[in-house]
């Protein structure tokens, strides 16, 4: 039990330091007059879009929850 509870936790931190590396990313995006596409937590395919803003920045979660992204306008990303 105290394994899984250990692995559970490791992943969680690591969630969370992933989401506020990724908000860098977003906010130098936006304060330098970049538009963003798209901000997500979890590696796609995505599982459900949370909002759009009135920019047009969609937040979803995606289905493996680790990790995440910022797709910037112009970035491209493999479906393969």
């Amino acid at each position: 039990m105290t394994i899984l509870l250990g692995i559970l936790l490791a992943l969680l931190i690591f969630s969370v330091i992933v989401f506020f590396h990724e908000l860098g990313h977003f906010s130098m995006a936006k304060k330098f007059g970049v538009r963003v596409d798209e901000f997500g937590i979890g590696i796609p395919p995505r599982a459900k879009e949370v909002w759009k803003d009135k920019s047009g920045t969609i937040y979803t979660l995606n289905w493996l929850p680790i990790g995440g992204f910022v797709k910037m306008k112009g970035e491209e990303m493999n479906e393969s």
